[in-house]
């Protein structure tokens, strides 16, 4: 044949084989390799597992901003010039730290005009006192009227009221001393100084600003939806977090992965903002090393329902089509069969199947590309506990 075969295959259009020509190049066994290659080929090597029965808590996650528990702009109380700036911007200062002196003049001035004015009223309160004490005893001798007692008695009265009078001022000049040095009212990050050593500082005058830096808050904010849920929840009995029950919760930075931080929630809003139709939450969480900063985005994870068994497997194993998620399995005829599912939130790296699947089945988990529906596969058991992902540091 072969000298028929050169022919036809010399006379066939470049790039163009006819359905002849091929069932003769067939017949010639020039084509034989290519048989034989797919006849022994055979079904293609799969990776099948069982889904991962493990107990799992639902979880909203929700983005807030990390707040201090202690914010606070330092104002001053009295009028003077600023003498010296006792800190260095941004560092960390202790809860009594002085960090700005003012001129003490003319406070020092008025404490000690009211410590005079105290040392008179007392000299006159004793005074008062003396001619009370002797008109008693001219009194009871019928020696003085007693008009004359009754106006000693209330003399002695406007001394004591006048020496009370002198020691609040007192007090208050001492005050007034006192807040010409300005101390840290707690420990934390303190900015910087907003006036510069000579300037009149007035009253009210803002310094700097100092915020604590542990603990902190994250706050965040739900939905309508998402309230209602837990409402029902607890109606129910079953919530994991309510008024009455403060969830405690995992945090994590935009650079992280695991859930390290933890929190609890300390404060639920008594009211949804009209506007925005939301809720406010607020939860508190430790910061011994100051990782957390004022302003900081993070996720919380607030856990919803739970615990319950639920099957888990790969993100990659799971399929998109038009009616929505599918998985391939391998039947017990060993052939590729699709499957209909419902999933969940992500568990330690694996998705969580609501619907579709029992613990039995075996998923193809690997190799998908080289499935057909309705074909067979070689099936190749892998563990998927070596999938898990701790979502926890420890």
């Amino acid at each position: 044949m072969k000298h028929i075969c050169t022919p036809l295959i010399s006379a066939a259009p470049r790039g163009r084989i006819t359905m002849a020509a091929l069932g003769l190049l067939i017949g010639c066994g020039l084509l034989l390799p290519v048989a034989a290659a797919a006849q022994t080929q055979g079904p293609p090597v799969v990776e099948v597992a069982r889904p991962l029965v493990q107990d799992i808590t639902d979880y909203d996650i929700f983005t807030g901003r990390i707040e201090a528990v202690e914010d606070i702009e330092l104002r001053a109380q009295v009028t003077g010039f600023l003498e010296q700036i006792m800190f260095t911007d941004g560092e960390l200062v202790e809860k009594g730290d002085v960090l700005f002196v003012l001129d003490k003049r003319r406070a020092q001035a008025d404490v000690s005009r009211s410590e005079a004015i105290v040392g008179q009223a007392e000299a006159q309160l004793n005074l008062a006192r003396t001619e009370l004490d002797r008109a008693v005893i001219l009194s009871e001798r019928n020696a003085i009227a007693r008009e004359e007692l009754d106006q000693r008695a209330a003399a002695a009265a406007v001394a004591e009221a006048g020496i009370a009078s002198a020691q609040a001022s007192l007090e208050l000049a001492r005050i007034e001393l006192a807040d010409t040095e300005v101390r840290a009212p707690f420990a934390g990050r303190i900015s910087d100084a907003r006036l510069d050593v000579g300037d009149l500082v007035e009253r009210s005058t803002v310094l700097t600003t100092i915020a604590s830096i542990d603990p902190v808050e994250i706050v965040f904010e739900g939905t309508e939806t998402d309230y209602l849920r837990y409402v029902r929840l607890d109606l129910a009995g079953r919530a994991l977090a309510s008024r009455d029950q403060p969830a405690e919760v995992r945090v994590r930075l935009s650079d992280e992965v695991a859930w390290t931080h933890p929190g609890q929630i300390n404060f639920i809003d008594n009211r949804l903002d009209a506007a925005s139709g939301s809720i406010r939450v607020r939860a508190q969480m430790p910061n011994p090393e100051g990782l957390f900063s004022p302003g900081l985005f993070a996720q919380v994870r607030v856990p919803r329902v739970g615990p319950y068994p639920a099957l888990l497997l790969p993100d990659d194993a799971i399929l998109a089509d038009q009616a929505g998620r599918i998985v391939y399995v391998l039947n017990a005829e060993g052939l590729v069969e699709p499957r209909s599912v419902e999933i969940g939130q992500m568990e330690q790296g694996l998705r969580v199947i609501l619907a579709g699947l029992t613990a039995e089945d075996r998923v193809i988990v690997g190799g998908l590309m080289r499935v057909r529906p309705g074909a067979p596969a070689t099936p190749q058991e892998v563990d998927l506990s070596a999938r898990l992902v701790p979502e926890v540091a420890e």
